[in-house]
């Protein structure tokens, strides 16, 4: 008898779930294929080809795929269940055929362990063609050949990962995650460099490196504390240390010993320890605290003059984050949060360049980069009566940076920076609800630390423009990142539901930045502005089939000033550029269930960004804007054969047109070397594949 009443209220339990979701006669109906359907997972494979046609080498950044190509398509994703034990076994991959490809493979048993390993595969196809004279390219036994024969080049990267992971709960709340990662990557991309008095030349920087983590956490989830805390290790190698080159190359590079330092080997090690606790049912505290130490010590190209061949660089980081959530009324809610980290820069300051002898505008030395950051924060929400919400809050933040005891710019020790924002959030009516909120803030500091050492140039003084030999004045010139700053920031959004099947938002955002003139100087950064406004619609003409749009533009200026000029031979100019980045994005998407077998879903993408500089000076080129347009169209079929088995068509058309002066011409490299990408990008892709479905 007790195992039938058990059997009883288990069959009671499911039928009172299908009840409220389908209704009493539609349970009833239901067969046992299409109960199983809402109590496991379901798992799929597809297998299929595609092919493609045109000339569109961004279409194949990351897949690979060219005109002519015809690839595998392949997809999996199995979800199985062992009742009698708890056991789950997911396997899942995606883009198998192609060069982004990943597979992982996940086994656990819900409540007492698991363990997953996981592949990725990333492969990027330069979209620039070089046509250059430079030969031993991905190499680092690289030869500047000026005049001889051009060969064609096309720089690729290819990264592998593999990820280990392990999980364990060992009872009382305690548990134990472990996971290792290596990552490989090989390959070459575009590079170059400077000869002085020359101007740049071609070369590629060869890729043969490692990178690997370490992460193990303990966990602990109690009634009202949450721990975790662990380390994290990461370990960089690279197999290449420099670039060696040979040829015809310029004083400099040839000072060198025909040598550029590759990016040295490093490592960094992680503490850390988080948590919260819930004080009451209303209020609740947290903290994060982690001390990470980077350290560098891989050897040079070649030892300098004065004998180092290492940096041996360390620098140790030390965050202490703290926060309080707490709703002290029914109509109140509060945050605060304090964040402290320190950088401390333990590296040697020795001098590795001489700049009486090496082409070189720098005093030569290591500069210490340490710098502190404390910022603060408080906000919250409190409800008003007639639907109406105000929201608002103050955030506080202090940048503090070392000064080098040599240097080029004037150099700011401290900057602060104050905001504060108000808000209204409300139910305009039934099927409107709106958002309007304010935001000002104001950054400052303390004195600026004049030059000190060793700076070309022309600079502005109290006696005006002078130039010439190295001069230790100010330099005037304000960096965007610790300049003087006030910025008002308004944003708009709007949530409409004018019918039951229809619902659309809108959002509109307008930012003013006004730079502080520095010290009345001529040069540096004047004033921006930011404006960006989207909208998006879906209609629902039933509960499988709908209408999208949407549209988005975003327009972001900069006016900045500088001064132009090395020394007493050349004239000065002061100019002056109105920098503006504005783009447009827009698209339509269809899903349509045509009939019971039949879905379809039709999408078209339109892009449109422009940069533009209108730089004006007395004596300077123009810079021409830069355009990129992509046209995207997609159609996607799906035809049900059965229930568990159907056939996919995808159709896809994309057009990518771009105007961009910076790879244009052999301007860009003194030893002819050009890049070449069509203008004008247009291909077609088609897709078949069939798909298969269990449970």
């Amino acid at each position: 008898m007790k195992t039938q009443h058990m059997h009883s209220l288990r069959l009671s339990a499911v039928a009172a779930g299908l009840l409220l979701a389908f209704g009493s006669a539609s349970a009833q109906e239901m067969s046992a294929e299409e109960l199983a359907l809402l109590t496991r997972p379901e798992s799929s494979v597809s297998v299929g080809a595609g092919y493609v046609g045109g000339s569109g080498s961004r279409f194949g950044l990351y897949t690979g795929l060219e005109d002519g190509d015809t690839a595998f398509l392949g997809n999996v994703d199995v979800n199985r269940r062992d009742d009698a034990t708890g056991t789950w076994l997911r396997l899942k991959g995606r883009n198998l055929g192609l060069d982004n490809r990943d597979l992982r493979i996940d086994r656990e048993q819900q409540g007492n362990w698991s363990y997953f390993l996981e592949y990725g595969q990333i492969e990027r196809h330069d979209p620039l063609t070089f046509t250059t004279p430079v030969r031993g390219l991905g190499s680092t036994e690289q030869t500047v050949n000026v005049g001889g024969p051009m060969l064609s080049y096309t720089p690729e990267v290819k990264r592998e990962t593999t990820t280990l992971g392990l999980g364990k709960q060992l009872g009382g709340g305690l548990s134990v995650q472990v996971r290792f990662r290596n990552e490989q990557k090989d390959g070459d991309r575009h590079f170059g460099f400077y000869d002085l008095g020359v101007g740049p030349k071609f070369a590629a920087e060869p890729i043969d490196q490692t990178t690997q983590e370490f992460e193990a956490t303990l966990g602990y989830v109690g009634d009202r504390l949450q721990l975790s805390g662990g380390y994290l290790g990461s370990f960089f190698r690279n197999q290449d240390k420099a670039l060696h080159l040979n040829g015809a190359i310029g004083a400099e590079s040839a000072f060198n010993s025909h040598s550029i330092s590759l990016p040295p080997d490093n490592e960094a090690h992680n503490v850390h320890l988080s948590g919260a606790y819930r004080f009451s049912p209303t209020t609740r505290g947290m903290f994060k605290v982690s001390y990470t130490q980077g350290l560098q010590n891989d050897s040079f190209a070649v030892p300098n003059t004065f004998g180092h061949d290492s940096l041996n660089g360390r620098v140790d980081t030390t965050l202490v984050t703290l926060g309080l959530a707490s709703r002290p009324t029914s109509a109140m809610t509060l945050n605060a949060n304090l964040r402290y980290e320190d950088r401390d820069d333990k590296t040697p300051r020795r001098q590795f360049f001489d700049p009486a002898v090496r082409f070189y505008t720098g005093s030569g030395f290591y500069h210490d980069t340490s710098r502190r950051t404390v910022t603060a924060k408080l906000d919250g929400t409190y409800r008003l009566p007639a639907s109406v919400s105000l929201f608002g809050g103050v955030e506080w933040d202090e940048r503090t940076r070392e000064v080098p005891s040599s240097r080029s710019l004037d150099w700011r020790r401290k900057t602060t920076e104050w905001s504060a924002r108000i808000g209204l959030r409300r139910s305009l009516a039934e099927n409107l609800n709106g958002s309007l909120s304010y935001i000002h803030s104001d950054r400052s500091g303390g004195s600026y630390r004049t030059t000190s050492s060793y700076a070309f140039g022309d600079f502005f003084s109290g006696n005006g423009l002078i130039g010439g030999e190295p001069n230790l004045s100010t330099q005037y010139i304000n960096p965007i990142h610790w300049a003087d700053r006030s910025r008002d920031k308004a944003k708009l959004s709007l949530d409409w539901s004018p019918l039951e099947t229809l619902a659309v938002q809108f959002a509109a955002q307008y930012s003013n930045d006004d730079y502080k003139s520095h010290k009345g100087s001529p040069a540096g950064n004047d004033r921006g502005k930011a404006v960006t406004y989207s909208a998006d619609a879906t209609w629902s003409l039933s509960d499988d089939s709908k209408l999208s749009a949407w549209v988005s533009q975003d327009d972001s200026r900069m006016l900045q000033r500088t001064v132009m000029g090395y020394d007493s031979s050349v004239p000065l100019y002061l100019w002056r550029a109105d920098l503006r980045s504005e783009g447009t994005n827009a698209g339509l998407r269809a899903q349509i269930r045509a009939t019971a077998k039949l879905a379809l879903d039709a999408e078209l993408r339109w892009a449109d960004n422009r940069s533009e500089f209108k730089l004006r000076n007395a004596g300077g080129a123009a810079v021409p804007d830069i355009t990129y347009r992509q046209t995207t169209l997609s159609l996607t079929a799906d035809y049900a054969l059965a229930r568990d088995r159907g056939l996919k068509l995808q159709l896809m058309h994309d057009r990518w047109r771009v105007s961009d002066s910076t790879w244009t011409g052999e301007h860009v490299y003194v030893d002819g070397t050009t890049a070449n990408s069509s203008a004008d990008q247009s291909i077609n892709f088609i897709g078949l594949s069939a798909y298969f479905k269990w449970i």
